[in-house]
């Protein structure tokens, strides 16, 4: 695994705005929507990042790493990144060029832009606060309110395959047959 799917996954998003440019906690929120449906219905998350339940929300790990210059725990082809997205002022980042949809398959495009659908004109704030709502933050909420404890806890990925009542948009609407098959795949994949 490496970081090309992500930095992709960020330009993809950022390239369906407007002005090519996307804040990057809404960024963050629509990439966990994005991996949270690919991995009910595939078995599979379109980055293969690592999730972290944070008193504002999801934040994927190595998405965050590469916005904020940081090192990642991917592998991170080293320019990779600047030729398709370039880091703006006051956490936002732009898309550069068209990103590569070759990195991707057909159902990581198709989940991108259905939750771009769904989801793609909240605002970072309302986002925040959606994400507060599902089983993979609500699980770590006390934990998170304790102010004496750290404020970040790796996500068991098993709680994306939780129901949550708070979705309107019916995107995690899948039965109960396949949410058992695909964490079932999950779980052989990452056992590899």
């Amino acid at each position: 695994m490496n970081t090309r799917k992500i930095i992709q996954a960020l330009a993809f998003l950022a390239s369906k705005q407007p002005d090519y440019k996307l804040d990057n906690m809404k960024a963050y929120k629509l990439l966990w929507l994005a991996d949270r449906y690919q991995l009910r219905r595939c078995g599979r998350t379109i980055t293969g990042d690592a999730y972290y339940a944070m008193p504002r929300g999801l934040v994927p790990s190595d998405a965050k790493c590469l916005l904020e210059n940081e090192p990642t725990k991917l592998q991170n082809e080293e320019g990779y990144r600047d030729k398709y997205i370039q880091l703006g002022k006051a956490h936002t980042y732009q898309a550069i060029c068209e990103p590569d949809l070759d990195e991707f398959s057909e159902s990581d495009i198709d989940a991108l832009n259905k939750v771009l659908e769904a989801y793609g004109n909240m605002k970072a704030a309302e986002l925040s606060e959606l994400s507060h709502q599902f089983p993979e933050w609500t699980y770590y909420q006390d934990m998170l309110e304790d102010k004496e404890t750290k404020n970040s806890y790796r996500v068991n990925m098993d709680h994306f395959f939780e129901s949550c009542d708070a979705d309107k948009s019916g995107l995690f609407n899948q039965r109960e047959e396949l949410l058992a098959l695909t964490r079932d795949l999950y779980h052989q994949y990452n056992r590899i």
